[in-house]
């Protein structure tokens, strides 16, 4: 599958009340690492929308308060039977809310962030910036209403990881496990873990601790290492 057939995939369903990304002439740093976070928001996972909210939170406490934050920008995804698709935005102006609907349109937001993040990667590269990215994927569960195909979404993530991006995915529970093979999601940047609260707690640290590390790696030009993404 051609990289411009995934570029000429349109994606129905997009909320972009959040799209809007930091203009790249209010990017300071020489030196940047785009976090992007493709999170499932499907109904199975109603019960854990307090608990995201404040993980979100302390996610965005810690990269604010590390000393990478001046070179990174966040951008947050929601998916279910819609997606909400986050900017690149500041620590400071990430925003952290968390809420769940129906159905589970993985494939399809991957596709879509594939592509935003490549475009603004390529603003930013245009306008002097060095420029590493990391894609981390957490979903509970199958697929179920995605206008494309697992193949199209493996080949989206093949050419992100061809083009030096990271990409991680956290398989929240049983419904999950698996799911990253399929997608050709690297073994060492995958977690396969139980859904529960506190599970979802210690992941989602673990996120931040990992893009702060991938970050701190990326400015001392060691990003291209064997070691996995969560290995901090």
């Amino acid at each position: 599958m051609s990289e411009n057939y995934l570029d000429e995939i349109i994606i129905d369903g997009i909320d972009e009340t959040y799209a809007e990304d930091i203009d790249v002439d209010e990017v300071e740093s020489a030196n940047i690492m785009l976090v992007d976070e493709v999170i499932d928001g499907s109904y199975s996972m109603v019960s854990f929308e307090r608990v995201m909210a404040d993980c979100l939170e302390h996610q965005k406490a810690s990269i604010i308060g590390s000393k990478q934050s001046d070179e990174m920008l966040i951008a947050k995804t929601i998916f279910s039977k819609d997606i909400q698709t986050g900017g690149y935005v500041s620590p400071e102006d990430f925003n952290t809310a968390y809420f769940t609907d129906t159905a589970t349109r993985l494939y399809d937001a991957i596709i879509e962030r594939r592509q935003h993040m490549l475009n603004y990667m390529e603003d930013l590269v245009d306008n002097g910036t060095n420029v590493r990215a990391c894609m981390v994927i957490l979903s509970d569960g199958l697929d179920n209403v995605s206008r494309n195909s697992i193949s199209d979404a493996r080949a989206a993530i093949q050419d992100l990881l061809q083009k030096e991006i990271i990409v991680a995915f956290i398989a929240f529970g049983q419904q999950a496990h698996g799911i990253a093979d399929k997608l050709g999601v690297p073994k060492k940047n995958v977690i396969e873990a139980t859904n529960d609260e506190h599970e979802l707690r210690r992941l989602m640290a673990l996120v931040s601790k990992s893009a702060i590390s991938a970050s701190k790696k990326a400015s001392a030009g060691a990003l291209g290492s064997d070691d996995g993404f969560f290995d901090v």
